[in-house]
């Protein structure tokens, strides 16, 4: 199927994606970060139906997000702050925006628990 993704700044970049309804949100988000590189500033890509803000999660596939032939999305770069980079820009005047990411995995700092032998 295809699909279009709104990539860019400029509201008429965009791109027609041959997808498939079994390919991850994340494989999608690899077609068009190999088209258009992610600026130094960025660590992390968003995607979202166009003029929505919930963003899709990397590991679903396009199928669980319901994803039509003819879907419009729009793909964005964002970085996620660390709380030491949030205070330094509060200091500075500078208001911080929230926005959800999807999550991508957990991490546990828990030790593993024993083996029951």
């Amino acid at each position: 199927m295809q699909i279009t993704v709104f990539y860019s700044p400029d509201p008429d970049k965009c791109m027609d994606l041959q997808v498939e309804a079994t390919d991850t949100v994340k494989s999608v988000k690899q077609k068009i970060i190999a088209v258009y590189s992610p600026p130094d500033w960025a660590n992390t890509a968003l995607l979202a139906a166009r003029g929505s803000t919930e963003y899709l999660e990397n590991k679903k596939r396009l199928a669980q997000c319901r994803v039509q032939p003819g879907s419009v999305f729009k793909f964005s770069y964002a970085r996620n702050l660390t709380t030491e980079e949030k205070m330094e820009m509060n200091t500075q005047g500078i208001q911080t925006e929230e926005f959800p990411v999807p999550p991508q995995m957990s991490i546990s700092t828990l030790p593993p628990r024993p083996l029951p032998f």
